[in-house]
């Protein structure tokens, strides 16, 4: 039997931003790490692992052998500037970017999903009072197709 291994799908998506050179400087945290003075890394990425669904007329019938997942995770880039709002959203953008490229580049996240493909997110901008601080945001979602196969 294998079962999908959403924890290791997890730590691998963690481990490529980490690794990627085109992010560094980028602090990656993922579902509960804590996440207290976001504002004084500048750069972060926060990777939630947000649903699964397995559409039914996409299922094939395999006697009960095989259900195929599209396992959806919402990845945020935020970007913390104290100049201006400007700088905050060209800091997001080039983050984004990069990060866009690098999961571009991994399409089977090493090997754990079968493929992967993004979608579009949010993206949003304010002023963080407490912190003194323009923040820029934008998601990413990386849809994931993953099988569990009852052998």
């Amino acid at each position: 039997m294998a079962a999908v291994d959403y924890v290791g799908i997890r730590d691998q998506i963690k481990t490529i931003l980490e690794g990627a050179a085109t992010l560094a400087g980028a602090r990656v945290y993922v579902e509960e790490e804590p996440q207290f003075g976001l504002a004084d890394q500048q750069r972060a990425i926060v990777v939630y692992m947000d649903r699964r669904t397995a559409a039914a007329p996409d299922q094939p019938i395999a006697a009960g052998k095989r259900t195929r997942y599209m396992l959806r995770a919402s990845i945020w880039t935020l970007f913390f500037a104290m100049e201006s709002y400007k700088v905050a959203c060209d800091g997001r953008d080039g983050v984004l970017g990069s990060l866009e490229l690098v999961l571009m580049a991994n399409p089977t996240i090493g090997g754990k999903v079968a493929t992967a493909y993004l979608e579009g997110g949010e993206m949003i901008s304010a002023r963080s009072d407490d912190a003194n601080v323009f923040v820029a945001a934008a998601e990413t979602i990386l849809m994931m197709e993953v099988s569990a196969i009852n052998v």
